[in-house]
């Protein structure tokens, strides 16, 4: 009697261990985005790289996007693919402080002009075992950078480090607040969506971003003078919750680790290259906005000014040794 119920009791523990599989690999999964539908990582990177994955996995198997903030803030993304709540998710790790250190090296001025540099330094170090820690509890599907950011200016525009003397402006992240500390100017967090509006009523006079934002929130109605100068840039990644991918059937395991890593990385940098330019040149043609170029003394006089910075994001990291590694390492990608 006991035999036989040790046994009814390990086939049903199997049957149900093989349903909770099944259902794993079978059910839609969900990616999160802060953008919304419209936003240019939600319909150019993580739409776009669903459309791809979803023809090849098996049958059942989907991921569906939940964009605008549908599953949680833009801060929250990395926390909602760990918890689960979101299977897949563009996370921006510069918004959770500490928890992605090593990733922001990218944001140290003089390292990032395009998305391809900043993506080739955020894989070799990834490549590295560098950024291991950090990434631990996720399946990393890519991790790549914004362009260089270019400054968005309401009243007028900033030609030289002396012109945001007394500002505030939108930041990027907690280090952005240190490099505007540096240029006499304060940083305001402000979430993407709400930026526009703090721009109109003066509650800022600028932002730092990308020509990608520039159009997804109008922000040229607001804010038209631009100066070109890379300030800093943004690491960027998309994060699979790792008991989601487990989950799976080693048929979609396979295909999901065909849509990862460096080449998804660099696809990704590509379009958002391509995109940076395209938005650029469509503003220009449109003359409808005043780009502020800088000559060769006006780079340096900003370079001058930002001097300290290495040394400041070195020293706000927790191990300030390994920082400095890694730091080294990213020079030298950078330089390539």
């Amino acid at each position: 009697m006991i035999k036989t119920l040790l046994k009814a009791t390990t086939v049903a523990l199997a049957l149900g261990v093989s349903f909770t599989a099944s259902m794993a690999q079978a059910r839609e999964m969900r990616v999160s985005s802060f953008e919304p539908a419209q936003g240019f990582y939600s319909s150019k990177v993580l739409q776009a790289w669903i459309d791809e994955v979803n023809p090849k996995l098996s049958k059942g198997a989907s991921f569906k996007l939940y964009p605008g903030s549908i599953l949680g803030a833009p801060p929250a993304q990395a926390e909602l693919v760990k918890a689960g709540v979101a299977d897949v998710a563009l996370v921006v790790p510069t918004y959770t402080p500490g928890l992605f250190a090593m990733t922001g090296v990218v944001e140290v001025p003089g390292l990032v002009e395009t998305s391809a540099q900043g993506t080739e330094i955020l894989n070799t170090l990834a490549e590295d075992g560098a950024l291991s820690a950090e990434y631990a509890d996720y399946k990393v599907i890519a991790l790549f950078t914004t362009p260089g950011y270019r400054f968005f200016m309401t009243d007028a525009a900033a030609a030289t480090p002396a012109d945001l003397n007394g500002l505030k402006l939108r930041t990027p992240s907690k280090f952005g607040s240190t490099l505007f500390d540096l240029l006499g100017a304060s940083g305001v967090s402000i979430p993407a969506p709400q930026v526009y509006e703090n721009l109109e009523r003066g509650v800022v006079s600028g932002a730092v971003w990308v020509m990608d934002a520039y159009r997804t929130f109008r922000l040229n109605e607001v804010a038209p003078y631009i100066t070109t100068a890379r300030f800093t840039s943004s690491p960027m990644a998309v994060l699979m919750n790792k008991r989601t991918y487990e989950g799976l059937s080693d048929a979609d395991k396979a295909v999901l680790d065909e849509m990862s890593g460096r080449a998804t990385a660099e696809w990704i940098a590509s379009v958002v290259d391509q995109t940076d330019a395209e938005v650029e040149a469509a503003f220009r043609a449109a003359g409808e906005v005043t780009f502020v170029e800088l000559d060769e003394a006006g780079h340096a006089a900003w370079d001058a000014a930002l001097a300290e910075a290495p040394a400041k994001w070195v020293a706000e990291q927790a191990d300030p040794a390994a920082a400095e590694t890694v730091l080294t390492r990213a020079r030298e990608v950078s330089a390539r």
